[in-house]
């Protein structure tokens, strides 16, 4: 067997105990046909680390940066060396994981058996609590402007439960705690941006998605990370909001602006709880994004004092309990507790004495120092202290809890958000990146097709104004029989974004109506859904993704669709496929199998209220069939791109569809075109059975469906809508008059191709 060669790229700065349990775990992992180096990328630690691990480490490659570049630097030193050598990938770690022996080689078989995948992270557990998932991958959180984790916070879950069915779990990023990367990788996108600490991996990530390169998450590799909860660092968020800010610069512009709007409410709070530095420390970030400030912050944030030097003579203090969970502090104290420098109070216990005590305090305090962490601080105690402090875990920040002040800092804070909001507003982002070609992020044509329902069409387009993706056309074709739809359109049009076309159509036939629309799209790729839906705003990113996963030969990308109108929102499509006679299982299982086989007798199938295909291809195959008013037409066109030898996939993403009345329905179960249904099954199973399944049961099959699609369902309508029996026998006359012109068009068209083959 082929042995795969990986080189581990480790980055730290003084953390050298921290370093040697790493590679004390990296000896200790079952290699099964894998060759390991290590290579240790140093940023001019003043610990000894570089000759303490070449002494006793004399396999670990020690990479010398002479100064500290931070994790992205230290990371993108490393990859620039390595990559210029013989490995077939490359395994970043950080300088704190604690490594389960499983934990690379799950990692390696997801890329060796799928080529898809150009990066694949591991499951993170916290350290600190070992029993608790921190993240498997992480998600785009349009509406935060941030990212959400995958199972974060979660306890621990079986592999099992987490892959649910699927190999590995497809995510926007992974967190370069545990990456493993291909070298085509590197070589094709290049190394992380100059951010110095954090989003760095997540820019990379996306990077490589963008370049078509699926980003996974294999649970089955298992580490522990010391997890952002347990890290007292109230300066990192200066590279949160800055770097995060560069990240959607670059891939997603539009929700930069929304980061800062959605930070103010947080930053508020801090001030107004007398915690200004982290309110400024964030600010800070903003702004020196704007000034395209990169790399290592340029000055500190704020000014610390020690504990000696805030505690006076024979002072007495009230100190938040988990600050002694600090090995360092703790020591301290006890110390100036031995000196009898310091007199630790404790308050009451019962809520009553506590109540009467914070009373008492406004008028006289009896404690001379509060020192409260800064995250999640005792509130209770900032009013009982002459002096109150903010532990940030390496020193003392004070604070100011007199009413004027605070105002002033809540005023200073909105002031420069505003600020801020200002600057970024007036920035000329490029909807789509330059780097990215028009092949990964094309046109999207986006078809409606409406008649008579105005009302919901305005609907649906004003939710077009919530998509993500921005580069899209709307396409409106109107069957309406008033002018009403026409004249809310122009209403409409001065008050949305969303530039549309427009066509006026006759006849109510849902497949040309369609086939206008594939006329007028600009678009490689066009995409439907109905005027009586609401499409989620990641709708285009998730089936364009889905386009640039699957390649050329992936032809139509659709998704579920669910139903507003009935009690619990059911699921009215997922994963549906249709046999050669028109038979529709319309729901299926999550990771329910693929049918694209072209000889196939069943095949995957879309619902029209969340479907789009490739442009080319549409026009391919003749785009729709128009003898397919209603009905089955979207399910004859997945099939004859099937049988084209091209594949339909489906994406992870919801479209929420309430069914309106129509020509075609009083409501969702009473349906009024049983011509259109019988007509359309009959001619489907015709079109394209007739030459697969022997005639006799075809017509046997045929005859069971449309007893059951026609017959059985207009009968249920007089228990559950009381109709009148002229209705329902008017009902039953269409759906017979259906099957005479259905048959009839199909066994016209297999005559037609008999003569043409004798010919």
């Amino acid at each position: 067997m082929c042995i795969s060669k990986i080189a581990s790229v480790i980055v730290t700065w003084n953390k050298l105990h921290d370093v040697c349990s790493v590679i004390e775990d990296i000896a200790n992992l079952e290699l099964h046909n894998i060759a390991l180096d290590i290579y240790l990328v140093d940023n001019a630690s003043t610990d000894s680390t570089q000759s303490y691990i070449e002494q006793h480490y004399p396999q670990v490659k020690v990479l010398q940066t002479g100064s500290n570049l931070g994790g992205s630097g230290g990371f993108s030193y490393g990859l620039e060396i390595v990559s210029q050598l013989e490995y077939d990938f490359f395994w970043l770690l950080d300088n704190d994981v604690r490594l389960d022996t499983l934990a690379l080689l799950p990692l390696v078989e997801t890329l060796q058996n799928y080529p898809e995948v150009g990066l694949v992270g591991s499951q993170i557990r916290k350290l600190d609590e070992p029993n608790t998932i921190q993240e498997v991958g992480s998600f785009i959180n349009s509406k935060k402007a941030h990212l959400t984790t995958n199972f974060g916070n979660s306890s621990i879950t079986s592999v099992e439960e987490i892959l649910a069915g699927k190999p590995y779990v497809s995510v926007d990023a992974c967190a370069a705690a545990s990456l493993l990367v291909r070298r085509e990788i590197v070589q094709q996108i290049g190394v992380f941006e100059n951010y110095f600490l954090h989003f760095d991996d997540v820019e990379w990530c996306l990077r490589a998605k963008q370049a078509s390169w699926v980003v996974a998450s294999n649970p089955a590799s298992i580490v522990w990370h010391k997890s952002p909860d347990f890290k007292i660092r109230p300066w990192i968020s200066y590279y949160d909001e800055r770097n995060l800010c560069y990240c959607w610069q670059k891939h997603r512009p539009n929700l930069i602006l929304k980061r800062v709007f959605v930070s103010l409410p947080r930053l508020i709070y801090y001030a107004a709880t007398g915690r200004y530095f982290l309110a400024q420390i964030s600010i800070r970030g903003f702004q020196d994004f704007v000034k395209g400030v990169r790399g290592k912050m340029l000055e500190p944030l704020y000014t610390e004092s020690s504990l000696e030097e805030i505690i006076m003579a024979s002072s007495t203090a009230m100190v938040q309990s988990t600050i002694y969970k600090d090995s360092e502090q703790n020591s301290i104290f006890k110390s100036l507790e031995a000196e009898q420098k310091l007199t630790v109070w404790f308050p009451p216990n019962t809520l009553l004495s506590r109540l009467c005590l914070w009373l008492v305090a406004c008028f006289w305090k009896p404690v001379d120092v509060a020192i409260v962490t800064y995250r999640y601080p005792e509130f209770y105690a900032l009013n009982l202290a002459k002096h109150v402090y903010f532990f940030t875990g390496s020193g003392y920040v004070p604070a100011s809890f007199n009413p004027i002040v605070l105002m002033k800092e809540i005023s200073q804070t909105i002031l420069q958000m505003w600020e801020v909001y200002w600057q970024i507003s007036k920035f000329k982002f490029s909807e789509i990146p330059q780097a990215i070609s028009n092949k990964l992020f094309p046109l999207v044509s986006i078809a409606i097709c409406t008649a008579d329902r105005h009302i919901f069409l305005k609907k649906a387009l004003n939710s077009l104004e919530f998509i993500n993706y921005k580069k899209i056309e709307v396409i409106i074709i109107d069957a309406s029989s008033t002018t009403e739809t026409s004249e809310m359109l122009c209403t409409l049009s001065s008050q949305i974004s969303c530039k549309f076309k427009y066509f006026k159509s006759e006849p109510r036939n849902i497949s040309y109506s369609r086939n206008i629309g594939i006329k007028l799209a600009s678009g490689s790729i066009i995409a439907f859904f109905d005027d009586d839906a609401i499409p989620p705003g990641e709708w285009i990113d998730k089936l364009l993704i889905t386009y640039s996963v699957y390649g050329d030969k992936c032809a139509a990308v659709g998704g579920t669709v669910r139903d507003l109108t009935r009690p619990g929102y059911p699921l009215q499509f997922r994963r549906g496929i249709s046999s050669v006679l028109g038979e529709t299982i319309p729901i299926r299982a999550a990771d329910a199998a693929n049918y694209n086989q072209p000889n196939g007798f069943w095949y995957n199938g879309l619902m029209g209220t969340n479907s789009s295909y490739r442009k080319d291809l549409l026009e391919k195959i003749n785009c729709y069939d128009e003898f397919f008013d209603y009905f089955l037409d979207e399910t004859d066109v997945c099939l004859r791109l099937i049988q084209a030898g091209y594949d339909i996939h489906y994406a992870d993403v919801v479209v929420d569809h309430y069914p309106q009345p129509s020509h075609n329905r009083i409501d969702q179960k009473h349906l009024t075109c049983w011509y259109s249904i019988a007509k359309n099954t009959t001619y489907f199973a015709l079109k394209h059975g007739f030459k697969v399944v022997p005639f006799p049961i075809l017509v046997t099959r045929l005859t069971f469906l449309l007893i059951y699609r026609c017959l059985l369902r207009i009968l249920r309508l007089k228990f559950t809508h009381n109709l009148p029996y002229l209705i329902l026998i008017n009902y039953i006359q269409q759906a017979f008059q259906g099957i005479r012109v259905g048959w009839a068009a199909g066994m016209t068209l297999h005559k037609v191709n008999f003569n043409r083959q004798a010919c």
